[in-house]
């Protein structure tokens, strides 16, 4: 808390009052003209030539002696003159732009008389030229993209460059709250299901070898960029130029490339594992100076291994669970007799495998000086497996399974885990398939006007696929002690899964160049289609409390079941959102001096929904709570309201002279949009298009017994559309629900330190103003508390009975928003820009986030049960956020060296310090009896109420004075724990060790000229962990053995909970982490060969 405190008072003491979704895809070069007297030049031509396509751009300074160069490519080396009559010309070589930041250029003419006695030449690299920048922003150019280690070749493996990350996520945000867009196509991963910035299940939709630049914008005060309260990540594709150029590529790495040293243990030999990557660019001319093409394919096959751990007695293949291997060929060996159904391994699995190609196309077309149009098409199609789901149960069913007094909503052990083990054909794959095409049209009027027009159309799907292509029952074993330990069966949320997204965007930005004022005016309007088809448990799905109770055809402890209400349609699209967002900016620009910029602007936003769902008037008529605890009914027939979202903003840039040092920064509002996941619940458990049961009642079960056919007990449920079965779940909107909005203020500090050298601190606060956040409106407030005998006196529900407004309905989730949450961090970087083959960067970043949910998950229910608390979910406590890092240093260097005229070589560190991640202590068990089971924040007391411990599997008894003893080690060994005894625990306030790495490329180049091109054979090797190379203690990867090891058992006589200690292969846990003994902590390279002409 010291560090969020000093951050928030430092950010606030420094960064006064000073006060979209936009396609980022060009920049921009601007600056003043003045004459030796310092007077402004009205009139003077300003030209920029990009060297290698001969494009030109062309304007005067106005008369205040400005001018602006818009709609610029980037990269370069550009070549710029500035002239006018009567005075020497000044040229600038040298020159490179990046992506989205101006570059600045102020010019000084001097007069054909004086002592100057020719026209002078600046090379930018030395003087004058630099960026314009206000907020917090990290540019990745062609030097980086080339140079930077990365087996994955993914966009993320990049973006981590910049200080503020966390993984996907910016600025202590959900990396679902992220915008990225190449060449001003939304490329985002819409629908939400993971923090990928990309759609194309975890496959980058467009090659590395065909990205130019990326940026990483977090506070850009630029109207023109919004959707988005994370980050705004633009990304733009190379394009041909006056010389034909292109590379031939292939990448290749088997299980012989990764090590096999965890510390002291040496793992086992892997099986065989491949990773291939062809691939090849082409551009070049069709009109030398006029019209250029630039082409790329990329194929992808990887075999990999994809579940980590192996049964207890088995190969000890990576992480050893509890779960025996004789218990898991009885299970198998059952179902393939009884059933004819194949699990599939249980042990030595097959590779995860991954299969995808990626095509690009692309023109640009110089129309005039005036006018510039880029046209682009990409498509991806990638296939991949996938892991089981880890602990969600379908349809969120609480019951009760023998060995545990409490409710389960959430399997208390992971399917595959320290404690629990499936088979391979619990796998599932994705087929995702993304095409993309966008049109971009620039032009210059009369040196006045510039305008920028972009129309893009994105196609994007990702569909399940179930191993062998037929279902079966998902079935999870308990161990009649109130653990989960097997899994079988198809996944349970994989049969009738699919997501189609349909995005179009047009976007149109007017800019008018007035004196010392550049004005914008724009527009952009988006509309998606979304169709959802989601139904869980379309397999069924079965809960038994034994193995025993399974194969002798028992009862089971929970039934799930959803099937389609739409006649002849068996899988349904149960959600069909068609939503358009409209944004409309305003902005000035004001270069109020040579060194001193002020940009003013207001960014509206509007949601727009163009069709509304059903309604089902059974639910508009249920009485729930509302957000103020009074009765209140909701509807399923509209989506929330479209309200304005207002976003002005501030920025700002000083410097002194020659660009010695910058300020600048700003302020203002910031408006997102939600994974739209969140949306399409809400049809999809209307039981408007689909129904969903839970059958948890013994007196029902025994009419549910096991059957292989999915759809066995289809005849037993209504076909009535708003019927809504016992213990219905439904998820439901405020109407009032608003998109998320922060207010966010950075500011900064650039120390120019010659020789290319860069010192910079950044400051940024953010502060949410609709935070989302969801509440359960069946759920009553709690009426009563725990006895004080052990510490812990939170309050909890008397009987399940008191728990719901209506007995009879689930789970009744609504969408609502929080003013609560705010994030801030301080960094310090020292960056070398790249010269003669040499380049770098250090940084430091400190952060601090705060919030009340994290939102974990893609189903309302798993999102709401999911949020750990000391009091019940509907309760917003104020957290530590999971995407924030509280320390994070970060570091890159390359040099590049030549000898022999034929030959270089490139040599590339990247280096990472941080902790590993953060995670809540919570019961196992539902202690306060709100039905969620994982849940619970602990009390840290060394005083628990122990019982004896029954031998279990190959968990010998234990009495309650052994537990005791081992949980005070436990404490000893867990500096969190340790520190905060008698005090609840806080979600995500406890933290994995401190981890390091560093990752190296070597590239060998050798090239020689061949009429006038130049030919290179390029050879090259990523080492990824490349410490863990040379020390086997280094690189190395820990993870929890638990982090709920308290076992809930019940209550004794007195209403005191009572508590098992966890075992961990036989032994009572004592320790909070262990070593990951597996490939993530151990060294792994590629190797690349690639032509390049």
């Amino acid at each position: 808390m010291l560090s969020k405190k000093l951050i928030k008072a430092i950010i606030l003491l420094i960064a006064l009052p000073i006060f979209s979704f936009s396609q980022v895809t060009t920049s921009s070069i601007s600056g003043n003209v003045k004459d030796e007297k310092n007077n402004p030049i009205q009139g003077a031509t300003v030209s920029a030539t990009h060297e290698p396509s001969g494009t030109v751009y062309k304007t005067v300074s106005n008369k205040a002696g400005v001018f602006t160069l818009n709609g610029l490519r980037t990269g370069g080396p550009y070549a710029v003159k500035v002239e006018f009559v009567g005075l020497r010309t000044e040229t600038y070589t040298d020159l490179y732009l990046s992506l989205g930041e101006p570059t600045v250029i102020n010019a000084a003419l001097v007069g054909k008389n004086s002592k100057t006695l020719d026209d002078v030449t600046v090379n930018s690299q030395k003087k004058k030229a630099s960026t314009d920048r206000t907020g917090a922003s990290t540019v990745i150019n062609q030097a980086i993209l080339k140079t930077l280690p990365t087996i994955s070749r993914s966009l993320s493996d990049f973006t981590k460059l910049t200080p503020q990350a966390n993984g996907n996520s910016f600025g202590g945000r959900d990396g679902r709250y992220n915008n990225t867009v190449v060449d001003g196509a939304n490329l985002n991963n819409n629908f939400g299901l993971s923090t990928d910035p990309l759609p194309g299940g975890g496959a980058n939709p467009i090659s590395i070898d065909a990205i130019e630049e990326i940026a990483v914008n977090i506070s850009p005060f630029d109207v023109k960029q919004g959707n988005f309260t994370g980050a705004s990540i633009n990304a733009i594709t190379k394009s041909g130029t006056n010389t034909i150029h292109g590379s031939v590529y292939h990448y290749f790495r088997n299980q012989d490339n990764n090590g096999k040293k965890v510390g002291s243990i040496t793992l086992p030999d892997p099986v065989a594992s491949s990773s291939k990557i062809w691939g090849a660019t082409l551009g070049g001319p069709i009109i030398k100076n006029k019209l250029f093409y630039f082409l790329s394919y990329e194929t992808e096959e990887r075999s990999a291994p994809g579940i980590t751990y192996s049964p207890k007695g088995g190969s000890g293949n990576g992480n050893v669970s509890n779960t025996s291997i004789d218990s898991l060929k009885k299970f198998s060996d059952y179902l393939q007799t009884k059933y004819g159904y194949s699990t599939g391994s249980y042990d030595n699995f097959p590779n995860f495998k991954v299969k995808n190609y990626k095509f690009l196309a692309k023109l640009s077309w110089n129309i005039n000086s005036s006018n510039k149009l880029t046209l682009k098409y990409n498509e991806l199609n990638n296939d991949n497996d996938q892991q089981l789901n880890a602990t969600s149960i379908p349809n969120n069913p609480s019951f009760s399974v023998v060995g545990t007094s409490s409710s389960i909503s959430r399997l208390p052990n992971s399917r595959f885990g320290p404690n629990s083990m499936s088979f391979s054909n619990s796998a599932y794959g994705f087929k995702d398939i993304v095409k993309s095409g966008a049109l971009e049209l620039f032009s210059n009027f009369n040196n006045k006007f510039s305008n920028q027009f972009v129309a893009t159309l994105t196609n994007i799907q990702s569909t399940r696929t179930i191993p062998g292509g037929t279902a079966f029952p998902t079935i999870d074993i308990f161990n009649n002690n109130g653990q989960n330990y097997m899994s079988a069966g198809t996944d349970p949320f994989t049969r009738n899964n699919d997501v189609i997204n349909d995005v179009f965007n047009i976007t149109n930005n007017l800019m008018y160049y007035a004196g010392k004022h550049t004005l914008t005016i724009g527009g952009t309007y988006e509309y998606q289609r979304v169709g959802n088809m989601f139904m869980p448990a379309a397999s069924s799905y079965y809960a038994f409390n034994s193995l025993n109770d399974f194969m002798s055809n028992k009862a089971p402890a929970a039934f799930s079941y959803t099937y389609s209400l739409v006649p002849s349609e068996p899988a349904v699209y149960s959600a069909n959102l068609k939503i358009g967002q409209l944004g409309l900016y305003a902005q000035d620009e004001m270069n109020l001096s040579s060194n001193f910029k002020l940009t003013v602007g207001l960014r509206v936003d509007a949601p727009i929904y163009t069709e509304q769902p059903l309604e089902n008037p059974n639910i508009l008529a249920l009485n729930l709570y509302g957000q103020d605890g009074q009765i209140k009914n909701y509807s399923t027939g509209s989506w929330p309201k479209s309200s304005l979202y207002f976003s002005p903003r501030v920025g700002f840039r000083y410097s002194l002279p020659d660009e010695k040092l910058v300020i600048r920064g700003g302020t203002g509002l910031f408006t997102g949009r939600i994974p739209f996941v969140f949306l399409t619940n809400i049809p999809s458990n209307s039981f408007m298009y689909q129904s969903s049961v839970s059958i948890t009642s013994a007196s029902q079960l025994s009419n549910y017994l096991f059957n292989p056919n999915p759809d066995a007990y289809r005849s037993n449920f209504s076909n009535t559309a708003g019927t809504l079965p016992s213990n219905a779940n439904i998820v439901l909107a405020d109407p009032n629900f608003k998109f998320p909005q922060i207010w966010r203020t950075s500011l900064g500090f650039d120390k120019n330190l010659g020789n290319d050298w860069l010192l910079t601190m950044e400051a940024l606060y953010t502060k949410d103003i609709n935070a989302v956040v969801m509440r359960n409106a069946n759920q009553k407030a709690t009426n009563g508390f725990l006895p004080s005998t052990f510490g812990d006196q939170r309050p909890r529900f008397v009987t399940t009975a008191d728990r719901k407004a209506i007995s009879t309905l689930g789970t009744a989730i609504v969408l609502e928003n929080s003013s609560k949450g705010s994030s801030g961090s301080l960094t310090v970087q020292l960056t070398k820009n790249s010269r003669k083959g040499f380049y770098g960067s250090f940084a430091y970043t400190l952060s601090y986030a705060g919030e009340v949910t994290a939102n974990p998950g893609s189903t309302a229910s798993s999102v709401w049960n999911s949020n750990a608390t000391t009091l019940t979910q509907n309760d917003l406590q104020l957290y530590n956020s999971q995407y924030s890092t509280p320390h994070r240093f970060i570091g890159n260097l390359s040099y590049k060296f030549d000898y022999f005229k034929h030959a270089s070589t490139t040599i590339s560190i990247f280096g990472e310090l941080s902790k590993q991640g953060s995670y809540s202590y919570v019961y196992n068990g539902d202690v306060n009896n709100d039905g969620n089971s994982s849940t619970d924040l602990i009390y840290i007391t060394r005083n628990v109420n122990f019982v004896a411990q029954t031998a279990s599997g190959s968990n010998p008894a234990r009495t309650a004075a052994e537990q005791s003893a081992a949980w005070n080690q436990f404490i000893n060994n867990t500096p969190y724990l340790k520190n905060r005894v008698n005090t609840y625990a806080g979600r995500n306030e406890a933290f994995l060790p401190w981890y390091s790495r560093f990752d190296v490329k070597i590239l060998q180049d050798l090239f020689t000229t061949i009429g006038n091109k130049k030919h290179t054979l390029q050879l090259s090797l990523d080492i990824l962990n490349a410490g863990n190379l040379l020390n086997k203690n280094w690189g190395v990867r820990q993870i929890t053995t638990y982090n709920n090891p308290l076992v809930f058992r019940g209550y004794d006589g007195s209403g005191n909970p009572t508590f098992n200690l966890a075992q961990l292969n036989g032994a009572l846990v004592t320790k909070p982490w262990q070593n990951n003994l597996s490939n993530s902590s151990t060294w792994g390279l590629q190797i690349g060969i690639k032509y390049i002409f």
